[in-house]
Formats: structure tokens, sequence, C-alpha cells
């Protein structure tokens, strides 16, 4: 795919120099970036599909400056990779990526950023939404036949917390890019499956459970969570909820206690 594209026929990129009043052809030393940073962006792009947020770069932009070979170490010791920068906002202007940043007051200093690939980077590519689709539910089947889907909610889990607990831009109160990745992963997905069959699942189990006991009004598995939880420092219940608000992230209801409550960690 990389080997065989040309960025000067690329037609986000020619849209792009066009409005900024550029020449069309890029100069060679950017295509040379462009096809290493390429090459880095695409080896560590997360394609999990269970993922609340699709097309993630697992890594930061220092290692996919030492990855492209575009990392330099001065006399002072501090590190430039602006070839890199420039490649990423020209991409992120192209409307190829997207590029989070954040900035801390107490320190005066930018966070690092967090970067998400959009599907029309592919689609400069020549592949199409639907061969995309195809890739990212091949991807969820060798996952499961290899037996790593759990492994890799694990991973998924401990690059959010390290990302919590680290100078990393936070999505937290960015809304509207928190709806826009959920467009994206949706336009790609599609229909959860495994989300619509484990809310069929449950759904069945507690209305199996109310027929054998018409007379009986059960407690509710919100409230039985909540008295569990209230039992339990918050190191225990907060792990558990994260791990499952990432891996159903549209469930709610009685059915998302009820997923809370099948995966305790004890007994209730």
């Amino acid at each position: 795919m990389l080997a065989k594209h040309d960025w000067n026929r690329n037609r986000f990129i020619v849209a792009l120099r066009q409005r900024n009043g550029q020449r069309l052809a890029v100069r060679s030393e950017r295509r040379e970036t462009f096809d290493a940073l390429a090459m880095a962006v695409l080896a560590y792009c997360d394609y999990n599909p269970d993922n609340e947020y699709l097309f993630e770069v697992m890594c930061g932009v220092e290692q996919l400056a030492r990855l492209t070979g575009q990392l330099h170490q001065g006399a002072d010791q501090r590190k430039t990779y602006d070839p890199v920068l420039k490649a990423l906002r020209d991409w992120e202007r192209a409307g190829l990526i997207i590029i989070l940043r954040g900035f801390d007051p107490e320190t005066r200093q930018y966070k690092a950023m967090r970067i998400w690939v959009r599907p029309a980077f592919f689609d400069g590519m020549g592949i199409s939404l639907a061969a995309l689709r195809d890739t990212v539910t091949a991807f969820r089947r060798w996952l499961e036949r290899k037996g790593l889907r759990e492994t890799r909610h694990t991973l998924y889990a401990r690059h959010v917390l390290r990302i919590a607990n680290s100078n990393v831009a936070q999505l937290d109160n960015h809304h509207s890019l928190k709806l826009l990745l959920r467009t994206i992963r949706r336009a790609v997905v599609g229909e959860d499956v495994a989300l619509l069959a484990e809310k069929a699942r449950l759904v069945a189990a507690i209305q199996k459970k109310q027929q054998e006991n018409p007379r009986e009004a059960p407690p509710t598995a919100e409230g039985r969570y909540h008295r569990w939880r209230n039992t339990q420092p918050a190191a225990v219940y907060l792990p558990l909820e994260r791990r499952f608000r990432q891996r159903y992230p549209g469930m709610s209801g009685e059915v998302w206690f009820q997923v809370l409550l099948d995966n305790l960690p004890g007994e209730v």
C-alpha cells in the first residue's frame, strides 16, 4: 500500500496545498518523511473494534520520530523532531488525523499529544470504508481465534491508566471530540454485534428469572451492585467499572449493572 502510494496524488494533500496556495508537488524530503511516518503510524495504530475509540496511535510523537529516524538530540540534550511535527500538522490540516493537545498551567508547558487516524487517511491511499471495515472485522476475528481479546482489553486499560497518570492531553472535557471519535468508530464498525448479543443474553436472563418468581420482586441489579460497591474500596470497584465501560461504552440501565454483577471479583 505505502510502497505504491504517491503523496503528490493524495487528494487530501492536494486539496490542502491548493487551499494554502502552495505548489502541488510535495518536496522529496517531505515525501520521505510522510512515507516513514505513515509506516510508524500504521504499525502503532489500534485496530481493535472492542475499544471505545478506534485508530488511536498507541505511542508518543517522540517515539514516532525515533522510528522514522527524525529524532535529534543536541549538545544541550534537547530533543528535536521538527520534520515529524510539520508532517503531522500537514496531515491534521488535510483531515487525515486528529490531534489532541493540552496545556499544563502549573508547569506552563504543553502536554504530550494524542493522535487518532481518520478513515480519510486510508481513503487517500485507496482503501475504501468497506475494505477498512473488513480489515477491522478480520482483526477482531484474529484476536478471537488466538484467544487474545482479553489480553488486548488489559493492554488498552493499562494504556488509558498510563495516560491518566502522566502529562498527556486528556479527553475528559473534550465532549465534541469524543462524539467525533465515537462517530468514526460507528462508521467503521457499524452495529456492535458483541454488545447487542450481550444485551440480549442479559435481558433474556432477567426475564427468565422474573418468570420463575412472578410474585417475588427481586432486588434490582443496580441496587445489588451499589450495596456491594459501598463495601469496597475505590481501588476495587473503579478498575472494574472502567474495564467494562471501555468494553461496552453504550450500555446502561439494568443490563449495565448486571454485567458488573456477573464480573465481580467476589460473590454478591
